[in-house]
């Protein structure tokens, strides 16, 4: 808008242009004495037109994540042929995972800065050890997760295999935990 009218921004107006009724930059009728431009904010006294803020780069969101935690009877089945008995009719709850540091296990409480969750309560699963795996995330938002040599052993997308004790491995999103007799953790990513 400035170029247009053959006033730049960064050069002062004309001793001619102050005085006028009229704005030397955007030509809108002013009213004499004002101290800029109502339509365009040309400041008279000095010349110029404001300059927009600098422009600050938004940052996106921290990637947040969850634990969509149930039972998983092929699991229970899979690790206790001779059978195991559960609470029947248990629904999926979903931890939003937060901390730097998330214990899963079977505690009481809730003291320390961890993040804990306990799936004694969430699933009734005596088979968990009271420490039996930390979520650890990385400085690239995603989650690692360690076994601390529980007992039955964390299990990472199989049945199966066990995870190696106190070694992190990265989780994606989608990646299912097993942990005790017959909790199953799903860690999902939030899209945003």
């Amino acid at each position: 808008m400035a170029q247009a009218t053959g006033v730049r921004p960064d050069e002062p107006a004309s001793e001619g242009a102050r005085g006028s009724n009229f704005c030397p930059n955007c030509r809108t009728c002013g009213c004499p004495g004002a101290r800029y431009c109502l339509q365009c904010r040309y400041e008279f006294a000095t010349g110029r037109l404001p300059r927009p803020p600098a422009l600050v780069p938004l940052r996106r969101p921290a990637t947040q994540w969850e634990a969509h935690v149930d039972a998983d009877d092929d699991y229970a089945r899979a690790c206790h042929p001779d059978g195991v008995h559960r609470q029947p009719g248990l629904r999926t709850q979903i931890v939003l995972l937060h901390a730097n540091t998330i214990v899963i296990g079977r505690m009481a409480g809730s003291d320390g800065p961890d993040q804990r969750i306990n799936l004694l309560t969430l699933t009734g699963d005596p088979g968990v050890s009271k420490v039996h795996a930390i979520l650890r995330k990385g400085s690239d938002g995603a989650y690692r997760l360690l076994d601390r040599g529980s007992l039955n052993g964390t299990h990472l997308n199989s049945h199966t295999a066990r995870i190696a004790r106190e070694r992190p491995i990265p989780l994606r999103d989608g990646d299912r935990i097993f942990v005790g007799a017959w909790s199953r953790l799903t860690i999902r990513r939030i899209a945003h």
